[in-house]
């Protein structure tokens, strides 16, 4: 008989494996350019509030011009890979289909209407103050792009799966907002001293290849922008509430040198694309994204995921302290009805019944219900004939 640790084991295992290959698959037909066109849309919609701000920005596929400053939008800068982790997160979490699709609904336009304003706010940089556009690109490119992708995960999981995770959207934000920015500020003066030992490192490595190579930093770059993933993952870490202090500490001794470890094999397929070895281009860049959105992420859900993966409904009693499903019940059996009538816990059954309400009417109003259970019978008839 399996006991509930082992079941949640296995949900876990199976949230993992479906996980990583929705990242996979999704990232191959991005490869492909079959999403090509999101670049020229983003740009579009990136054209039109700068309209909204008064500007006449001329916009030509994916590149936004105005006063003699462009900017392209890439795949980087386009909602693309937010919408990769979103989505995979979302698909591969065990719940029903109806909260799935709630999820992805409200979730890619959400995202897509946040990445553009930041888009805006760094277009505007660089249009008026562009001494620090380098640094404000840099934060809003990757570091922001990363806990905007948490705090959709948060949301969805808490308002729309109601899992009570201890973290709420906001408390999420302000704290990686707080433990970033010092520690940003702080790499950049670092950040050189970190890519030229990563270029000791590839240098060896080139060598020990056959590739005598002597690398050295380009001195037109002012910022290396793939060297903040470290800042980025340290700040998640230090803002999770969820987490122990212990944990919290394992995660980075982790995380952090494992992260050292991609960006150099990045380096080393860098400069081995220069020299047109076989697939060393699609090896960077798989690296490259891999350090700077996929590993956070999936590092992020692997020490979280007893918070994560709760049991839906699961509050914590005001009186006692302890996660229960089922918060009435719970009162009334161990405290007594008299302790229903008490404001604290009058505030858990309002906030559980609030939420309840809200996915009914978003299955009720999206007619998910119909459109499910017709997609679970085609499923069923399919099984009965084989």
């Amino acid at each position: 008989m399996k006991t509930k640790k082992s079941i949640q084991k296995h949900k876990i295992i199976k949230f993992g494996i479906i996980f990583v290959l929705l990242c996979g698959v999704f990232y191959w037909i991005t490869s492909r350019g079959y999403f090509g066109f999101v670049d020229n849309y983003t740009a579009t919609m990136l054209g039109f509030l700068l309209q909204v701000f008064g500007l006449q920005p001329t916009v030509q596929s994916n590149l936004v011009t105005e006063d003699g400053f462009s900017v392209r939008i890439v795949s980087e800068c386009s909602p693309i890979f937010i919408f990769i982790l979103f989505s995979s997160f979302v698909l591969a979490y065990p719940t029903s289909w109806e909260k799935k699709a709630i999820g992805l609904l409200f979730g890619i336009p959400s995202l897509f209407t946040v990445n553009v304003l930041r888009l805006l706010v760094v277009f505007l940089t660089g249009l008026h103050y562009p001494a620090y556009f380098e640094h404000v690109h840099t934060y809003f490119w990757q570091t922001f792009i990363i806990v905007l992708i948490f705090v959709a995960c948060l949301a969805w999981l808490r308002l729309v799966v109601m899992v009570n995770t201890r973290n709420t959207p906001i408390t999420f934000l302000i704290r990686f907002i707080a433990f970033s920015s010092v520690p940003f500020l702080l790499w950049l003066y670092l950040d050189k001293g970190y890519a030229v030992m990563t270029l000791h490192v590839a240098e060896f490595l080139l060598h020990r290849m056959g590739y005598h190579m002597h690398l050295i930093p380009d001195p037109n770059i002012m910022v290396y922008s793939s060297t903040f993933n470290l800042i980025t993952f340290t700040a998640l870490v230090l803002a999770t509430q969820a987490i122990e202090r212990s944990t919290k500490i394992k995660a980075l001794v982790i995380g952090l040198p494992l992260m050292i470890m991609i960006e150099v094999v990045r380096v080393v397929y860098q400069f081995l694309a220069q020299l047109q070895v076989p697939h060393a281009f699609e090896i960077m860049f798989a690296a490259q994204h891999i350090n700077q959105y996929f590993l956070p992420f999936a590092l992020w859900v692997a020490f979280t995921y007893r918070d994560v993966f709760k049991r839906a409904r699961t509050h914590i009693c005001p009186i006692c302290g302890e996660e229960v499903v089922g918060m009435e019940e719970h009162v009334r059996k161990k405290h007594g009805k008299k302790a229903l009538k008490k404001e604290e816990v009058k505030a858990v059954l309002e906030l559980e019944a609030e939420k309840a309400d809200f996915v009914s009417m978003m299955v009720e109003k999206l007619h998910l219900g119909g459109v499910m259970e017709r997609i679970r019978n085609v499923l069923k008839r399919i099984k009965e004939k084989k």
